[in-house]
């Protein structure tokens, strides 16, 4: 616990100020964590023969290529055509691998497809979301820290009932309905004392807000829940021990960035309505 308190604080003090700073501080940032991530699942899916060699060098490549393309595009810096030609590129590049590399099976070209598009697109979310304002990364933020809290404070007090007892058998359904019901509460009070009323492109009433904060706990509750069938099924803990009583960035950032994924989803589809 000792452990985990301590870690808690180094990240508040390194992520928080890059987070208010933005701009390329963030950009470094959260290029770094692109990288670990896709590490961590690179070497998940190696499991323990792992040993650093080119289809991981290829990953991080890819990944950075992406994530700073993406992040271009979120500033409207390029089209979305240059976007779409990298991934393009990625595709054929990979694909060209099961013939060229013995060892690179058909397994191994979705592995890599997810550990290069799910940080980078993910943490690429997260800076797009930051581009309209602090206020908004932080309506994000609050939603899914107090899901985790209360999820957890809530599931010990009260968890009677498990809510996937195969993926993971400590979540329960009261401590899953306690942190979406706290989370509502608290990112209702933060919409009310910001007198923030838009999130991206979409327009914050009160029926809207409550619907999305729902909305946005459940997925980032899903999006934890996707990063622990991962770890169970390639039996690990912990993606990495980056960070001390954490586990390492996917373990830290998985309900996050997929929350921030869904948001730009939703974000897009309104404005094009």
């Amino acid at each position: 616990m000792k452990t985990r308190l301590i870690t808690s604080i180094i990240l508040v003090i390194t992520f928080v100020p890059a987070f208010l700073i933005g701009g390329m501080v963030l950009d470094i940032v959260l290029w770094l964590l692109t990288l670990g991530a896709t590490y961590e699942l690179h070497k998940m899916y190696r499991g323990m023969g792992y040993q650093f060699n080119s289809v991981l060098l290829l990953e991080l490549i890819y990944s950075s290529l992406i994530f700073g393309l993406f992040i271009s595009y979120s500033r409207e810096l390029l089209s979305i055509e240059y976007l779409f030609l990298a991934m393009l590129f990625v595709l054929i590049v990979t694909s060209s691998l099961l013939v060229f590399k013995d060892e690179f099976k058909g397994d191994n070209f979705g592995q890599l497809l997810v550990s290069v598009f799910y940080p980078a697109i993910g943490f690429g979310a997260l800076i797009w979301l930051r581009n309209y304002g602090i206020y908004h990364i932080g309506f994000l933020f609050i939603i899914t820290i107090m899901t985790d809290v209360f999820a957890y404070i809530v599931g010990i007090k009260f968890g009677k009932h498990r809510l996937a007892i195969k993926i993971s058998p400590k979540k329960s359904i009261e401590g899953s309905i306690g942190g979406t019901f706290f989370a509502l509460v608290f990112t209702l009070i933060y919409i009310y004392v910001l007198n923030f009323n838009q999130l991206a492109e979409i327009e914050l009433n009160i029926f809207a807000s409550i619907g999305l904060i729902i909305f946005i706990s459940i997925v980032g509750q899903i999006g934890d829940l996707i990063a622990s069938k991962l770890k169970r099924g390639y039996g690990i803990k912990d993606f990495s021990n980056l960070f001390p009583g954490h586990g390492g960035v996917m373990d830290r950032f998985d309900s996050t960035i997929f929350a921030a994924m869904v948001i730009l989803l939703i974000s897009k589809a309104v404005e094009l309505l």
